[in-house]
């Protein structure tokens, strides 16, 4: 059988158990189950998975607004057309859709939240599938990767290769500077808001709370802050060579990281590094960030890309600086870079009072540009710089032949940049508080952040919680700087809000739980995640629908996975009062006095190789205090990414 074929089957197998789960919460409803349950199964024939990874999630944004809007509209969908004529109920699950939409398409009074979460889990159960997309999804989305960057302005300082850095060109700049209007970028307008370029006052009020923000981070110096490697990929070292023996420290990148204090343990050993024993030209090289297509949807990769070593070690050191300093200052009253469930709360907590509104960009990070970049941080010159400098020039590209191998950004930097999620976070952070500010009359000050802190303004990436009473404002002062705001996941009126994976109805959380992957003996991370997938819904309570992937996972002959109880923090089975109960051998152990039982655990294996001379003492230096307690030595590289299996052995269970 194929793999599209046992995904289908897998996926509709799904679909049944989940049907089952809503008519145990709705019996009335069983028959109009079944008809759904016959529509799929001939919905997937004729429309194949693309069905239920394409068209499902695209209802799904499509009745999430309609929620937000209080009416049910046509969405043009297939599969998706009016049961009755001139209405607007579809027949793919109309009993459910009836509980919270009446058959003119109004939603109800009192509409019925479980209806609404059971439908949105029907609709988006299997819309984050990892699917690997084809070479056309993959040409489709470099293309417009490339058009997206060549839509962004350019910066006014020069970011090339052999410019000096000017403090004195800096102070000058401002948002107030030719700000861009929406013709020039052929940007898309949300329904309802007109967008021309910011009034002057406007912008000058976003440049006053950008100051402010720089003026909380302080002076960056890179002598203070912690230097280190990222786990993934880097685009000039093939994998299994050790990050810490440094091929190349370009001249740029030494004018702000001096090699001899960052790119060696001291300087005592400094004629012994790898940097000083290449030669110069090797040593200057500046090599690409190169470009990667990991698995999103069936309809488009994610496009991430790997920066080079010298480049991603120092980007760490200023996001260091930068998580640190905003955790200690006012900026935290808006900014956890580590807390995303914060948002989540807001948003549950909006959904019901509509004090908040919740915005969501597209492509945020590949539309801020060298020049929204430079004006936030105009006052904080040595932060700038330390942004230019470790920031990669070009992006080199194999997945498709057709575009051409090398591009020059004009963006700001790519989702592989350590410094790209802090630097928009803190770009978007000024416009909604620059925006409030001018909306509201008021002037920057301690007292009036902090009570602006104490209306739970929140922003986490591209992910942005706003005042009800600016929000529009917002969207436009956004869409005038070159970003484009996401409609579909863009929530400004009505109770539905949606943040940081937190999907909220009038105070309830609607959030659905996805199955990512279809279980298969040979990818052991396929059954962890099917194990996982079954706990999770478990606690969301489709019991049925849990043990439907219990019993695939089953049938695939891994049969030794334990029955754990909830919080153990073990890998097992969470009850299933479907399922029938695990058992398993099991015997005492009179040495350690604990019950042991022979069942499947989860082990990583590290491949290492042991580091040597300079690079040995400078992971030493960076990473010992992270690895104090750890059976792992510090002096060692991974020769490939840990590698998970699957191991019968005799495990003590919590």
């Amino acid at each position: 059988m194929s793999d599209v074929n046992s995904y289908a089957e897998f996926i509709l197998g799904l679909y049944e158990a989940l049907l089952k789960d809503c008519a145990s919460r709705y019996p009335v409803l069983a028959k109009e189950f079944e008809r759904d349950q016959t529509r799929l199964s001939s919905l997937i024939e004729c429309r194949g998975l693309r069905f239920f990874l394409e068209t499902m999630p695209s209802y799904r944004k499509h009745f999430d607004k309609c929620l937000a809007l209080g009416r049910l509209s046509p969405s043009k969908l297939h599969s998706f057309g009016s049961w009755k004529k001139d209405g607007t109920v579809p027949k793919l699950f109309r009993g459910l859709v009836l509980r919270v939409f009446d058959l003119s398409g109004e939603l109800k009074p009192d509409p019925d939240v479980h209806a609404i979460r059971l439908i949105r889990q029907l609709l988006g159960a299997v819309r984050k599938f990892r699917i690997t997309c084809g070479p056309k999804e993959n040409l489709a989305a470099i293309l417009e990767f490339v058009k997206t960057d060549l839509e962004v302005g350019l910066g006014t300082l020069d970011w090339s290769i052999d410019a000096d850095f000017i403090e004195s060109q800096v102070a000058h700049l401002s948002f107030t500077d030719s700000v861009p209007t929406r013709d020039s970028l052929k940007q898309g307008v949300l329904p309802g808001f007109e967008v021309s370029s910011l009034a002057y006052g406007h912008a000058a009020c976003i440049q006053q709370a950008a100051d402010y923000i720089t003026s909380c981070l302080g002076h960056f110096d890179p002598l203070e802050w912690r230097f280190r490697h990222g786990p993934g990929a880097v685009s000039d070292q093939n994998s299994g060579e050790n990050k810490y023996s440094f091929r190349n420290w370009p001249d740029r990148l030494d004018r702000v990281f001096p090699m001899a204090d960052f790119a060696c343990a001291n300087y005592a050993n400094w004629e012994e590094s790898t940097l000083y024993e290449s030669s110069e030209q090797e040593t200057q090289k500046e090599f690409p960030a190169k470009l990667l297509a990991v698995p999103k949807t069936i309809k488009t990769p994610r496009l991430i890309a790997a920066e080079p070593t010298s480049f991603q070690w120092c980007q760490q050191s200023v996001r260091d600086f930068m998580y640190n300093r905003v955790h200690g200052s006012p900026i935290g009253l808006f900014v956890n870079f580590k807390r995303q469930e914060l948002n989540g709360r807001l948003a549950l907590e909006a959904s019901h009072s509509g004090k908040h509104c919740t915005i969501d960009l597209s492509s945020a990070s590949d539309r801020i540009s060298c020049w929204h970049v430079e004006r936030l941080f105009r006052h904080s010159p040595s932060i700038l710089n330390a942004c230019r400098a470790s920031r990669s020039l070009w992006l080199k590209q194999g997945i498709s032949k057709v575009v051409p191998e090398f591009h020059m950004l004009r963006k700001y930097s790519t989702m592989g940049n350590a410094t790209t999620f802090p630097v928009q976070t803190l770009f978007f952070l000024s416009v909604i508080l620059g925006t409030v500010l001018y909306k509201r009359n008021l002037k920057v000050s301690e007292e009036v952040m902090r009570q602006l802190g104490k209306e739970k303004v929140r922003v986490f990436g591209d992910d942005l919680i706003v005042p009800d009473d600016c929000a529009g404002a917002i969207v436009d002062a956004l869409h005038a700087l070159g970003l484009r705001v996401n409609p579909d996941k863009t929530f400004l009126t009505g109770k539905f809000r949606e943040s940081c994976g937190v999907d909220a109805y009038d105070g309830h959380d609607v959030t659905t739980i996805s199955v990512l992957d279809a279980p298969n003996q040979t990818k052991p991370g396929s059954v962890v995640s099917s194990v996982d997938v079954h706990n999770n819904l478990c606690k969301g309570g489709y019991y049925w629908a849990a043990a439907y992937v219990q019993k695939t996972v089953i049938s695939k002959g891994i049969k030794h996975i334990p029955q754990i109880s909830h919080g153990s923090g073990s890998f097992g089975w969470f009850p299933n009062y479907i399922s029938p109960d695990v058992l398993l051998r099991s015997k005492f152990d009179a040495d350690l006095q604990v019950r042991k039982t022979r069942c499947l655990s989860l082990v990583t294996k590290v491949c290492v190789a042991p580091s040597e001379g300079t690079a040995a003492l400078l992971q030493y230096f960076t990473e010992a205090a992270r690895y104090v307690k750890s059976e792992y030595s510090t002096l060692h590289y991974h020769l490939q990414r840990a590698k998970s299996s699957l191991r019968l052995s005799w495990v003590v269970l919590q």
